[in-house]
């Protein structure tokens, strides 16, 4: 299929930088074409002739010509039918129209096809330069425009993948900074890290089946891997106490939510985590700590964390007990509903079938079953 003086990119923003324009004179008048010849040869690097729209569509193809100065009216095929041409696909040249009939139809369609101007016969030399000189400045700005807005793509492209790697590095080492916030906490307390991947893994599918947002859900989940984070604070006699902790002992862990809060504000990007952290241990109905908060004041994400971290406390055992199971942690949820739990994620976490959460602590590689 002939695609008549389409240029290839390269080639076509290679000419920018040319002084003087290649022009295609098509006439059927031997006499005018040879009055475009003499006119325009000062002020043009090159000028060929053709007779008719054959002849300059094997002229085009042929050569790289900035503007064509064409008759309207010629056998065959009209100038207005080469300029379709030439605005259908999309050659890089202006097109000047010349005629002896002025027709405002003609004018209108040929604006309309974005020729770049419309001579009326007879021209004058001063005509002849003026249309061809400002046909050529268009065409080499329209030249530049694109070759800068090539640019600005490649640029952006460039950038962008220069911000995504950039992104993932620091998405990286954010992680490796929780994992290590939570490794410090694991040093002391050995079942923390497998205790937080897990509460982390219940929350977050708990989050999904209640609709939380999930712009929101990597905060959640920050928020449910550090949530005992505020535990480097508390002594090791208290912490490793292998029985029940006594009421001066209680004081002392309790504080630990708002440690926790407070470590995770001094870091920028675990800042918006640190208000679930703080509130993890509040209660629905208000007995909760440190702030005694209730109903929809406690934050989504804590109400949502509380039912998830009780799931895990009774299906795991501890260094004072032995795990009650996932029956016994199913029925103490449903017992506590409206008092210590919201009582909307109770009924949407009771509906999910149990073999569901042994499922979810599978894929954290904690156990292969919860016991029941």
């Amino acid at each position: 299929m002939l695609t008549p003086g389409r240029r290839d990119t390269a080639r076509g923003l290679g000419m920018i930088t040319r002084l003087l324009p290649k022009v295609l004179v098509v006439d059927d008048d031997p006499s005018i074409r040879l009055f475009f010849r003499e006119a325009l040869q000062p002020i043009t690097a090159h000028v060929a002739e053709a007779a008719d729209a054959p002849g300059a569509l094997e002229a085009i193809e042929s050569g790289d010509f900035d503007v064509i100065v064409c008759d309207v009216w010629m056998a065959g095929a009209t100038g207005l039918d080469l300029l379709a041409m030439a605005h259908q696909t999309r050659w890089d040249v202006g097109f000047i129209l010349v005629t002896g009939e002025y027709q405002i139809e003609t004018v209108i369609a040929a604006l309309r096809m974005q020729a770049s101007d419309f001579l009326l016969k007879p021209v004058t030399l001063e005509d002849v330069t003026r249309s061809v000189t400002g046909a050529f400045e268009r065409l080499v700005s329209m030249r530049q425009a694109r070759v800068y807005q090539g640019s600005l793509e490649v640029s952006i492209q460039r950038r962008t993948h220069e911000l995504e790697v950039a992104l993932s590095e620091l998405e990286s080492n954010y992680q490796m900074t929780l994992e290590a916030l939570v490794a410090a906490l694991d040093a002391r307390e050995h079942e923390t890290f497998s205790h937080s991947l897990r509460v982390r893994a219940y929350t977050r599918y708990l989050a999904r089946r209640a609709g939380y947002p999930p712009a929101l859900l990597p905060t959640l989940e920050q928020a449910a891997l550090l949530h005992d984070i505020g535990k480097v604070a508390v002594s090791d006699s208290i912490l490793l106490k292998p029985a029940k902790l006594t009421a001066e002992e209680w004081v002392e862990m309790r504080k630990h939510p708002t440690t926790g809060d407070e470590i995770l504000k001094r870091v920028p990007f675990l800042r918006p985590a640190s208000a679930i952290v703080r509130h993890h241990h509040e209660r629905f109905d208000g007995s909760g700590y440190p702030d005694a908060l209730a109903g929809a004041r406690i934050p989504l994400g804590a109400r949502l964390f509380a039912v998830a971290d009780t799931l895990d406390a009774m299906t795991t055992d501890r260094l004072y007990r032995k795990a009650p199971g996932l029956d016994a942690a199913l029925e103490e949820i449903r017992r506590w509903s409206g008092k210590q739990f919201d009582p909307h994620i109770v009924d949407l976490f009771l509906g999910i079938p149990p073999d569901t959460w042994t499922q979810v602590c599978t894929e954290v590689e904690c156990a292969t079953s919860l016991p029941k």
